[in-house]
């Protein structure tokens, strides 16, 4: 069995990305949205099985189903780890005593502290709004 190439994808402005490109994606963050940095670790087609009906699989050339399956039922995956940068702060929390009492300065607003996070992969449904970090430098 020959190994595959990984894929290539483009983003919204035309650059290339594949595994291990730097990416900027959209992610929901406490009702609004952040913008998050990445390294991408995966990227694949998936299918949504109809037949088995185990939602969306990764798509294998080996089975009929989903070879012959409808353009709306095919989607593009990409799995990355995040860097821990992004738009917004996500490692803070408010600061409480030995009690659980929130911490409040002296005109009574609570404060804040810094706390390390584990940055999980995620995996990207919407990949259409990606946008790579360094495509070659800035445009004119």
């Amino acid at each position: 069995m020959t190994q595959q190439q990984p894929m290539t994808l483009t983003d919204w402005r035309g650059n290339p990305y594949t595994i291990g490109t730097t990416i900027f994606y959209p992610r929901g963050s406490s009702g609004s949205i952040e913008i998050q940095e990445g390294v991408v670790l995966d990227i694949w087609e998936a299918v949504h099985d109809v037949v088995n009906f185990t939602g969306w699989v990764r798509f294998d050339p080996e089975n009929p189903a989903h070879q012959a399956a409808e353009e709306k039922n095919r989607a593009n995956r990409v799995k990355v780890q995040p860097t821990g940068r992004s738009s917004r702060p996500t490692n803070y929390r408010v600061r409480r005593d030995e009690h659980g009492e929130v911490v409040r300065d002296d005109s009574g607003r609570p404060e804040w502290e810094q706390y390390d996070v584990e940055h999980k992969p995620v995996t990207l449904l919407i990949v259409e709004n990606v946008t790579v970090a360094d495509a070659g430098g800035t445009r004119a």
